[in-house]
């Protein structure tokens, strides 16, 4: 359990630091681990070496930004995502993707593809079609959804990481651990809880998938076994407030990316979040009252 959350320490530097060549003993320092056994320990944990992961994170980036911002230049986005040359990053991305970056592209977007459907083809694999047109009621509750850009503040979270596919299952698997921890009358009661999703799933593996579920605490709070501690950053997001039955945050997601579209914002390369307001239990529908949280690009 301890290895576990100091490697997870270890993997959100990573993470937070992919335009920089780190060094292996930069990001042992960062979990508290000595260089000797710093390598063997990562990999037992993630199944990656430090090299596997940073370079599959790089990439995954990289495919992000490449149906986020179709207009950049690959090369320009070779260099942002920490890639030496052009060439190296168009060599492993074959690797990687079984094609080049610019036939990923066009293959994921088409020729006449929308700004539209590009977000939601990127953020939550809906495909090359919004589906809004088709559905007017689906329409009618995105616009009913009380959506808005804020200044979110900063979140200094203690937290539970699975990986492995996004759904019930595994987050559920991951709040009942935090709730062991935090307990229903201890943090739980006083703190924020919201369930942090890193990856991209129409990019990464399923399987490879990172999701934390958090509650926030006060700074100087002891962590336990797989508990981990880390920030989650304030500063500008678009706020998408959402009333739904258990079975409807997919299209909650789906509703929210819509509407980031059509409010022009850009959304910056790090995680988004959900950020709860109740318990469905105790809901009288049995309903779940939430907000999804996407970071944006300053202007």
């Amino acid at each position: 359990m301890e290895y576990r959350r100091r490697i997870c320490r270890a993997m959100n530097f990573i993470s937070h630091n992919l335009d920089r060549d780190l060094s292996l003993e930069e990001i042992a320092g960062t979990a508290n681990f000595s260089m000797f056994h710093f390598h063997r320990i990562f990999k037992a944990v993630v199944g990656e070496t430090v090299a596997e992961f940073t370079r599959r994170l790089r990439l995954e980036l990289a495919a992000n930004r490449l149906l986020s911002n179709r207009h950049e230049s690959i090369t320009s986005i070779a260099m942002d995502c920490g890639f030496s040359s052009s060439q190296n990053f168009a060599r492993a991305f074959r690797q990687s993707f079984g094609m080049t970056p610019s036939a990923y592209r066009k293959s994921k977007l088409g020729n006449k593809i929308s700004n539209q459907e590009n977000a939601l083809s990127l953020w939550i694999g809906y495909g090359t079609g919004t589906g809004f047109e088709e559905d007017p009621e689906k329409s009618e509750r995105m616009r009913a959804m009380n959506a808005e850009v804020k200044q979110m503040p900063e979140y200094h979270v203690a937290y539970v990481r699975r990986i492995g596919p996004y759904g019930k299952e595994t987050c559920e698997e991951a709040f009942s651990e935090l709730m062991r921890w935090a307990g229903p009358g201890g943090y739980l009661k006083s703190g924020e809880t919201m369930m942090v999703y890193w990856d991209n799933p129409e990019v990464t593996p399923p399987e490879k998938c990172r999701i934390d579920a958090c509650v926030s605490v006060p700074r100087g709070t002891t962590a336990e076994g797989q508990i981990g501690m880390q920030t989650i950053r304030g500063g500008y997001y678009a706020v998408c407030r959402f009333e739904i039955a258990p079975d409807g945050f997919q299209e909650a997601w789906e509703s929210a990316f819509a509407w980031i579209v059509s409010s022009g914002c850009e959304c910056e390369d790090l995680p988004c979040y959900e950020l709860y307001h109740n318990n469905a239990e105790e809901h009288p529908e049995g309903k779940w009252i939430f907000d999804i949280c996407i970071p944006l690009k300053r202007r």
